[in-house]
């Protein structure tokens, strides 16, 4: 089986880690505060999770969603990957067993793709890097007037689905334009 490319070690742990920084950075709910620290006013909670139960926003890359198999993530993007490489796989050694996978890719709009998948091989989180001139603008990813964060570089729509589990989509950029996008799951479905 033909593997895509490992992007270089200093490069793909730089992408990981900026990926972590944006996952942590925004993956804990925060609570109703009248400013949050960047000085963007949010909406009441009530406005926020109506807007986040009928938002329409972008919800995959490359057509890769998160809690699909990983399995199926590989048969959509190894044909985009370029053609010379090692396998995009790297084993954590947290707590709990995750994979993370990166592909750096020839055939597409996006440059590469960075996934996180759990134990059991779902995608659990997913970063998409667009090439330069290839910019998506944010209204294109999704309603920027349900997004609770909102400013000329950052768009951020949080989506309930209807198994009650939320995502949030980040969008970042510059000129209203998105160069990545972030797609990660907030919150488990209840059980």
């Amino acid at each position: 089986m033909r593997r895509p490319n490992l992007i270089g070690p200093n490069l793909a742990v730089a992408a990981a880690a900026a990926f972590l920084i944006a996952v942590t950075a925004h993956a804990t709910p925060t609570p109703s505060p009248p400013e949050n620290s960047g000085g963007v006013k949010l909406a009441p909670f009530k406005e926020r999770l109506a807007a986040a139960q009928s938002v329409k926003v972008k919800q995959d890359i490359l057509g890769v969603k998160l809690d699909s198999p990983l399995a199926a993530a590989r048969a959509r993007l190894d044909p985009l990957a370029a053609k010379d490489g090692t396998p995009p796989e790297e084993q954590s050694e947290e707590a709990e067993p995750q994979q993370k996978l990166l592909w750096k890719l020839a055939k597409s709009d996006f440059n590469s793709v960075f996934l996180k998948a759990n134990g059991e091989g779902q995608i659990t989180s997913i970063l998409g890097l667009l090439r330069p001139g290839k910019e998506i603008p944010f209204e294109k990813i999704g309603e920027i007037a349900k997004a609770p964060i909102q400013t000329d570089k950052v768009v951020a729509w949080d989506v309930v689905r209807p198994d009650r589990s939320l995502i949030r989509v980040i969008a970042r950029g510059s000129d209203g334009k998105a160069n990545s996008i972030t797609i990660f799951v907030v919150k488990r479905a209840p059980l």
